[in-house]
């Protein structure tokens, strides 16, 4: 992915660089070692993200599931991305947030997705992966069976229209 850097000088904006980072990385965990974005000067802001064109953003779809509509924040969100051809997923994406302290990619749903088709059970089978290994404590522990349900209901969205 490339990102372009801009840095502000005397009030007016230049094009400063450009730098192929993964964004992932800038997001870490409790315990791992912080990969800082690339290198900054003062005053730089990151002005623009380019995604490669892909299969699966054409069918993708966003849930945000909250306690109420006048929250911001989600208690889960799910972001599902697929590409099916003759009812059968070649590439999957599916991130959740809510569930962790940084969005979180399930990679291992999207493994049992790839090459499955198009169901209901499949999509349950990956939400199950994809908090097989999920750690609670008492006062989220909800979130575990909230964040299964929000994977099918967003990969049944995602494939409505396709089947």
């Amino acid at each position: 992915m490339r990102i372009n850097l801009k840095r502000r000088r005397f009030g007016q904006l230049m094009f400063l660089s450009t730098a192929l980072t993964v964004v992932a990385d800038w997001f870490q965990t409790a315990k791992s070692q912080p990969t800082p974005p690339p290198p900054t000067l003062s005053g730089e802001l990151i002005t623009a993200v380019d995604l490669p064109a892909a299969d699966w953003a054409n069918n993708s779809y966003y849930l945000k599931v909250r306690d109420r509509n006048s929250y911001a924040f989600a208690l889960v969100s799910v972001a599902a991305a697929l590409n099916v051809q003759d009812n059968v997923i070649q590439d999957a994406r599916v991130a959740m947030g809510g569930v962790a302290h940084k969005p979180w990619r399930a990679t291992e749903a999207e493994s049992v997705l790839v090459g499955k088709p198009v169901s209901e059970e499949t999509f349950r089978q990956a939400a199950e992966t994809a908090l097989s290994g999920a750690q609670t404590y008492d006062h989220n522990a909800f979130k575990v069976e909230l964040g299964k349900r929000a994977i099918v209901r967003a990969l049944s969205t995602v494939t409505a229209g396709l089947v």
